[in-house]
């Protein structure tokens, strides 16, 4: 399929040049007062450049947070095919959007929250190599210059726990990657067992992180050196040390999933790995897609059910995995949804070749605005393309 895309680059260039994007209208109940969708488009870097695949992920200008993606599909009997699919989501990030423009959109926000006694959640997910790590590390580096400007060493005192998930087991990454037991309450809430640092001031701040950074297991794939081959989940705590009240933000790098074509070369460990992550990725959707479908309810209907009671959250399953356990605090339809918020920042690569798993993640990320899905466009290479194409070919 590669060398299709190659083959007929000129094509598919001069058919996304002559698409006409249909108007979409803002559909479904897209966002809920406490969860935020949002979608980066990771810049064309040198290997993509290299590889020759063109673009194939275009934010449309006039429609925030609308994005086209075309692919090109030989037909065995006919002329090659362009499909286009249009996604919409609450905020699009294109390649020139930079990590303080979407602190600014939402992270502060979810800053502010954590330190008045709230929960603030931040998830990066997507394909390996789309940007998660690196997206979610300058985030970090934002909250800690914001907790510091805002004084965090005077009415308010931040504790740091980072730790690794790995299939169902946990490491402490500020403790020499130390294995830790992931207890449950009586509360029922996941503890994560892991040592709780205090933090003060930026360099300190900083240091612990770039500490637990080197310890964070990485392996080489087809897309990436260095791919994150499991969850990481970097805690603070803020402790108002006037009212000894608690708030957290937790900032999530997931493991990256990867397409058939790239599986296919591993081993049997890696081979277990990667079932290990689809598992506890899969876990987290359940959990996500429940959660965003009981808050879209609950935002265009009453509280309560014909019989005047409280409606009953739907179950989840936050036990199937270690990362949907620990992170249950964000995916609870039963918690107060005033002390919780998350944001969701789907990251996708932006070359044709990488179209399938962006559909995917974008499929997800739609799924979780509740939007209505946009019928496929077709175009199919008129005579009068190829020609005007094959001429510039001689020329």
């Amino acid at each position: 399929m590669e060398g299709f895309y190659l083959e007929n680059t000129p094509l598919y260039e001069a058919l996304v040049n002559n698409f006409e994007p249909r108007p979409r209208p803002r559909s479904g109940a897209t966002g809920t007062p406490s969860m935020v969708v949002s979608v980066r488009i990771r810049p064309f870097l040198d290997q993509d450049v290299t590889a020759g695949f063109p673009c194939a992920s275009y934010p449309r200008t006039n429609q925030a947070g609308v994005l086209d993606i075309h692919d090109l599909y030989h037909h065995p009997k006919g002329r090659p095919v362009l499909k286009s699919y249009s996604y919409q989501v609450d905020n699009l990030f294109g390649p020139e959007t930079t990590e303080q423009e979407i602190y600014n959109s939402h992270m502060d926000d979810l800053v502010s929250l954590a330190r008045n006694g709230g929960c603030g959640t931040i998830f990066a997910y997507g394909q390996t190599g789309s940007g998660k790590t690196y997206t979610i590390s300058r985030l970090e580096q934002l909250v800690v210059e914001s907790l510091v400007e805002k004084g965090a060493s005077e009415e308010r005192q931040v504790f740091l726990t980072i730790i690794e998930l790995a299939g169902n087991q946990g490491y402490d990454l500020l403790s020499d990657r130390k294995p830790i037991s992931l207890l449950d309450n009586a509360a029922g809430v996941t503890q994560l067992g892991a040592e709780e640092h205090v933090v003060q001031g930026r360099d300190e701040m900083m240091d612990a992180i770039e500490r637990a950074t080197s310890f964070r297991r990485t392996k080489p794939t087809l897309k990436n050196d260095a791919s994150s081959r499991s969850h990481s989940i970097c805690r603070f705590r803020i402790l108002d040390t006037q009212s000894g009240t608690s708030g957290f933000l937790y900032l999530i790098d997931l493991a990256g999933s990867e397409a058939a074509r790239d599986v296919a070369v591993h081993g049997p460990e890696r081979m277990r790995e990667t079932r290990e992550i689809n598992v506890s990725l899969s876990a987290l959707k359940d959990c996500m897609r429940g959660k965003a479908k009981y808050d879209a309810l609950a935002s265009t209907t009453s509280e309560s059910g014909t019989d005047g009671k409280q409606k009953k959250p739907p179950y989840l399953p936050f036990r199937q995995s270690a990362l949907t356990r620990v992170l249950k605090h964000a995916l609870d339809p039963s918690v107060d949804g005033s002390k919780t918020r998350t944001m969701v920042i789907a990251c996708v690569n932006p070359g044709l070749a990488d179209v399938p798993m962006t559909r995917n993640t974008l499929s997800y990320a739609e799924m979780l605005c509740g939007t209505t899905p946009s019928p496929v466009v077709t175009t199919v290479a008129s005579s009068r393309v190829i020609s005007s194409v094959n001429a510039s070919k001689r020329r």
